[in-house]
């Protein structure tokens, strides 16, 4: 299947954002690395700042619809923070430009990116708090700091590969085993 001009922009806008930020990336860079004119990214995107907006908004989107999903197909909670936490790593696995990407728009102070998860925290959150009321998780911990760990961790292991490498190079010679691990730990954490 052949991608459109504008997916392609945005990929390849993505890939240009995560690795220099908002900031050293023009739209003319973006065009080049696209191989469109200037002209087409202004079709579809008024603005350099548009275009980071949209990019945010589709790449956010393909994780978060699948995330919504889950919270509503899983009724076992501790199953659903097992599957939470390993689709956000494989879609990080699949997509790492992505937290690269977020990570610059942290950086930069980007405070739209709360917008955008607002509803997915809103929903964990709900779903975590009444596990905690039913004795089904320690009632003494903040459902923001479950999704703040497991999203961070992951989003570093990937984004500082090179850093962590020297502590244990198997971690990124079996990355399942990692993630495995990770999950493992944190639902000890969060029994009761």
């Amino acid at each position: 299947m052949e991608i459109s001009k504008k997916d392609n922009i945005l990929n390849e806008a993505l890939a240009l954002f995560a690795t220099h930020g908002f900031a050293h990336v023009s739209i003319s860079m973006i065009a080049k690395q696209a191989k469109v004119t200037k002209s087409l990214i202004f079709h579809h995107f008024e603005n350099k700042e548009h275009l980071w907006e949209t990019v945010k908004e589709v790449f956010f989107k393909k994780y978060a619809d699948n995330q919504m999903n889950l919270f509503e197909s899983e009724s076992d909670p501790i199953e659903l923070i097992r599957k939470s936490m390993r689709y956000y790593f494989d879609f990080v696995r699949n997509n790492p430009m992505v937290p690269r990407f977020f990570a610059y728009a942290h950086l930069e102070n980007d405070e739209n990116c709360g917008r955008l998860d607002q509803p997915l925290m809103q929903r964990g959150g709900e779903l975590i708090r009444q596990a905690q009321e039913h004795g089904l998780m320690r009632k003494n911990f903040n459902p923001v700091v479950l999704v703040m760990n497991f999203i961070t961790v992951i989003n570093q292991y990937f984004i500082a590969e090179c850093h962590f490498k020297h502590w244990d190079n198997g971690l990124y010679q079996d990355p399942d085993t990692f993630i495995n691990d990770f999950i493992e730990i944190t639902i000890q954490g969060i029994q009761p």
